[in-house]
């Protein structure tokens, strides 16, 4: 039997879903196709280096079929999440899989420093391999413009204005640059391989320097008309209706530093990072029990307005404020008080890496449409 493009397209799609090399008998098993049609398929694959023999199947009786994997010529996959904090970096194969990674504090000074820092770190990963780069997906904190290199509302990197994040990176990295919001990024990952893998109506609540929620309704990122779905720190009550869109967000933990600077009843300095606001309050330190008792209120107001909205089956919590222990419970009770169909509230399994991982992901699924679309030709 002949083969023709729809076939080698099913079968690469298919190689490339898998985490692990596959024979051919059970790619046809798999796809519901003849052996000597699948056959086919790979001996096209394999002239255009997409496709590889990795040596044969050991270790069952009879005669050893040949393992098949993705060529090398696939090529790497970059990820970036831009943090308030952190930077993290990492390259992965076009399946997904995490092959390396760094992490560094976030250069100072917005968002040209930081394009120069995570573009010179991931160049440093691939090394000698950056001509095997296929493409990149970034995590930015901030709403993608329509022209999809633009990022607006990017505060907690102290980038108060508009900034074209993807035409330098592309410049930089020479390579095919995605961007996309961190929290929607978080939401894949969870998705992906996370608290989400079984839900189809979820929302992540991320609360780190500043504070977004990525929302998974039926399966699907819902990003909105303006690709601003999830922007909660925009919610009212704002004087004078719109907020302020160059200053922190007020329920995210560069706020609620500024707030505990400002206090003047401290017994000493006031806390220098939210975990030391955290555990003061759990030692009854009055001060700090009053802050943290108020942002509470502040985050199961946001889950509450989440809910009233998208009913969703879970609320996942995550950041460096939001994956707090102390938080979630008390988040927990007053969302139970607030809202008539409590979700459940749970603490990311993923943590602080949901957005890198959401990023890979990303950059793996943008690789394999290409990848798959291309031999349609």
């Amino acid at each position: 039997m002949g083969s023709h493009p729809s076939t080698v397209q099913r079968v690469l799609a298919h190689l490339l879903e898998q985490d692990r090399p596959v024979t051919r008998p059970e790619i046809a098993a798999a796809l519901e196709l003849s052996r000597p049609t699948v056959f086919t398929a790979i001996e096209r694959l394999e002239t255009l280096n997409l496709l590889e023999p990795v040596g044969p199947l050991n270790g069952r009786p009879g005669r050893s079929a040949m393992l098949y994997d993705v060529g090398r010529i696939v090529g790497l996959l970059g990820a970036i999440d831009i943090g308030g904090s952190n930077v993290r970096v990492a390259v992965a194969d076009a399946r997904g899989r995490l092959l390396r990674e760094d992490r560094r504090p976030t250069a100072a000074g917005g968002g040209e420093p930081i394009v120069k820092q995570v573009a010179e770190m991931l160049t440093s990963l691939l090394d000698a391999e950056a001509s095997a780069l296929r493409g990149v997906a970034v995590s930015v904190p901030g709403v993608v413009g329509a022209d999809d290199s633009t990022v607006h509302f990017a505060s907690n990197i102290d980038q108060f204005t508009p900034f074209d994040f993807r035409s330098p990176l592309v410049a930089e990295l020479d390579a095919p640059v995605t961007l996309e919001n961190n929290v929607n990024l978080a939401s894949i990952a969870e998705q992906w391989q996370g608290s989400g893998r079984d839900l189809r109506t979820f929302a992540v609540v991320a609360i780190g320097a500043g504070v977004g929620v990525g929302v998974v309704h039926d399966g699907r990122i819902m990003r909105g008309a303006h690709r601003a779905a999830g922007e909660v720190a925009f919610l009212p009550p704002h004087a004078g209706g719109r907020p302020d869109t160059a200053t922190h967000d007020e329920a995210g933990g560069l706020s609620l530093l500024e707030k505990a600077g400002r206090r003047r009843d401290w017994d000493g300095r006031p806390p220098a990072t939210v975990e030391e606001l955290f555990e003061r309050a759990a030692a009854g330190v009055e001060p700090a029990q009053k802050l943290v008792e108020e942002e509470c209120q502040r985050v199961a107001a946001l889950v509450a307005a989440v809910c009233a909205v998208i009913d969703p089956e879970t609320i996942i919590m995550t950041g460096g404020v939001g994956a707090n222990e102390q938080l979630i419970k008390r988040v927990r009770d007053l969302t139970t008080e607030m809202t008539v169909f409590p979700p459940a509230v749970v603490r990311s399994d993923l943590g602080e890496r949901a957005s890198l991982l959401g990023a890979v992901r990303l950059a793996s699924m943008v690789a394999k449409r290409e990848l798959v679309d291309s031999m349609a030709n």
